[in-house]
């Protein structure tokens, strides 16, 4: 876990104090922006399409891809997380440290991606073929952000399990430069700390009796304050004192389920799947397609090891990705179907297209000087 790389302090602008970080969440979403990027250009030039429109494809699927997951979870989670906060819309801009809902982000840079393409008269399956194993690649990069930022976690395991991880309760900085700070800098209690302090030992989380009590937030007569839920809040790593962060940096959480590294391998073990098939498809789209079908799979399975939603299988008690799971691997298999009615290519090549243009603009030349 590695929330904050380089924290470099506040700075004062125009009246108003501003925070000077880079995080691990946000720096993952780049450097997977880069990655995917470089990706989908060699495969639009060996699908013979402009690799120049990658990067406005990309662009469009970076922006689009982030306001449809940050959306999707402020539905989600509005009463717990945004309906009671005194500024909500602060609370929603902010994702410096996650909260993104994947399969909103994928719906709506579909949606973007399909209506940019249908604009420029774009062979759209083409496109989503290119694509497809180029989101997956992204997905991974995601999942490394989540295992720095401490979300997305796994349920509990035992102790004995030789891939448990153990999150701590807050994350030193690689760099602090901040010198008023303490050795927390701007990271913020994980996820999983809090998660396992707020559903209690009842029912498998951290005993606040087993913890320091100068950790917890008091009223004025010494009291532990709780929150609406009832469990005790826990001081921010910016409330405590020099000498008390350095306790504190000795936390850890009780046994988790590695469920972000297990979706990094998930999400390449696709991309890879994804990059041989394109080399069998018969028809354009059928990539896509797969990918609707093989990324539910593995997602409805992987929640089942996830922490931070309740679920119950053998109860149908499911969580809400594992519901949309379903309808995408029903969405998948009707498009791989449907696909057979299609003619096996959606269209003429940019070089073709191209050819065709100019000698539309040539044709239109000749006539205007005929008309002289």
């Amino acid at each position: 876990m590695q929330q904050v790389i380089i924290d470099f302090g506040q700075v004062n602008l125009f009246g108003h104090s501003v925070a000077l970080r880079i995080y691990g969440y946000g720096l993952m979403l780049v450097l997977g922006f880069i990655f995917s990027t470089f990706l989908a250009r060699r495969r639009a030039k060996r699908f013979g399409e402009n690799p120049d429109v990658i990067v406005t494809v990309g662009l469009l699927s970076l922006v689009s891809g982030i306001v449809g997951a940050r959306l999707a979870y402020v539905i989600e989670k509005w009463s717990d997380q945004f309906a009671w906060r005194s500024n909500p819309m602060g609370e929603i801009l902010d994702i410096t440290s996650g909260g993104l809902i994947y399969f909103g982000g994928v719906v709506l840079a579909v949606a973007v991606v399909w209506a940019y393409l249908r604009m420029k008269r774009l062979p759209i399956r083409r496109y989503l073929d290119i694509l497809a194993p180029v989101v997956m690649l992204g997905l991974a990069f995601g999942r490394m952000g989540c295992t720095l930022n401490g979300c997305c976690y796994g349920g509990r395991c035992k102790a004995d399990y030789p891939l448990a991880m153990r999150f701590p309760y807050a994350s030193r900085p690689l760099l602090l430069l901040d010198d008023k700070a303490n050795i927390f800098g701007g990271s913020s209690i994980s996820s999983v700390y809090s998660h396992q302090i707020a559903v209690g030992p009842d029912h498998g989380g951290l005993d606040p009796k087993d913890l320091p009590p100068w950790l917890f937030v008091r009223d004025s007569s010494g009291r532990i304050l709780h929150n609406i839920k009832g469990g005790p809040i826990l001081k921010t790593p910016l409330e405590l004192t020099g000498e008390q962060a350095r306790k504190a940096a000795g936390l850890r959480s009780l046994p988790v389920q590695p469920a972000q590294p297990f979706g990094v391998i998930n999400a390449l073990i696709i991309t890879g799947l994804l990059l041989w098939y394109s080399r069998l498809r018969r028809r354009e789209g059928e990539v896509f397609s797969l990918m609707l079908i093989l990324y539910p799979i593995t997602r409805f399975a992987l929640e089942g090891i996830r922490g931070d939603n309740p679920h119950n299988l053998l109860k149908l008690e499911l969580t809400h990705n594992q519901y949309t799971s379903v309808v995408m691997i029903v969405l998948g298999l009707v498009l791989f179907i449907c696909l057979r009615y299609f003619r096996p290519s959606a269209g003429g090549f940019w070089f073709e297209r191209s050819a065709a243009a100019d000698r539309g603009v040539e044709g239109v030349v000749k006539r205007q000087k005929r008309k002289r």
